[in-house]
């Protein structure tokens, strides 16, 4: 008698093996009963096909732009390879997809779209985000009452419904011109350069923002816990007593702790 725990590693194995009547396939059939019509092995492979096609539909979801440029052919393919190598490991569909773009990255077949890692990792960032929580946003009078003796430890935080993205393309046109809705200029210049963006929402407002210099640093700074004393002092930004309020008003920073301090 097989193991439950065993039987259900073979049946997994037989789902996501390459070959179509490979070693796991032909061992888990011996375990299941076939039917008029149905071998053992065709009653597996509804399996596979269902649970493969189901991560493949997942992925084109959450990744409708670089399906889109791929074309519907091509991503399937490369979407079924990635879920064989990378099974989801979660009983909610929209967390896989996590390394998606991580394995683009390394898929030679697209190797020649050397944008396309970044634009998945920009999808992957808009999906988290639209389904992050709500905030209420900063706390200016909160903010005020904080001792001034305690001000240099006071530690802001980005919201959660928000994300950077730095990237060497114009990723965020990629983005823009490939929504169903745009009727703007269609032209893209992978050329131009690299852009730093935020993802991030606002309510039900979904946002991408190209960031300038001082406005990545201060968010980076701040994403990696930066403490205000070492904001204030960096001398990094030109203007930091206009940069801190500014980020703030746009819902940039959503709140603050002040480490070993009761506020």
């Amino acid at each position: 008698m097989t193991a439950l725990h065993d039987l259900q590693c073979l049946f997994r194995d037989a789902v996501f093996e390459d070959d179509p009547d490979g070693n796991a396939l032909r061992a888990v059939s011996e375990h299941v009963n076939p039917t008029p019509g149905l071998s053992a092995a065709d009653h597996v492979l509804i399996y596979r096909r269902a649970i493969l096609g189901t991560l493949v539909r997942g992925l084109g979801y959450i990744f409708p732009v670089c399906k889109q440029l791929l074309g519907e052919q091509f991503f399937d393919a490369m979407a079924r390879v990635y879920a064989r190598m990378s099974p989801s490991r979660s009983p909610d569909l929209a967390n896989y997809g996590e390394d998606f773009a991580d394995f683009i990255a390394g898929f030679e077949p697209a190797e020649s779209l050397p944008y396309l890692p970044d634009l998945a990792r920009l999808e992957w960032l808009w999906h988290r985000v639209f389904h992050a929580p709500d905030e209420a946003g900063m706390d200016t009078s909160a903010l005020g009452e904080v001792p001034e003796a305690t001000v240099e430890r006071i530690v802001f935080r980005l919201p959660a419904s928000a994300a950077l993205l730095p990237s060497d393309f114009p990723i965020h046109r990629i983005w823009q011109v490939n929504q169903e809705d745009w009727d703007g200029d269609q032209h893209v210049q992978l050329d131009d350069g690299g852009v730093r963006v935020i993802v991030w929402r606002q309510g039900y407002d979904m946002r991408i923002d190209e960031l300038n210099a001082d406005q990545w640093w201060l968010l980076n700074a701040i994403a990696r816990g930066a403490p205000f004393g070492e904001l204030s002092d960096s001398g990094q930004a030109a203007d930091f007593d206009t940069l801190l309020p500014d980020c703030v008003q746009r819902g940039w920073i959503a709140g603050f702790t002040v480490p070993d301090a009761a506020r």
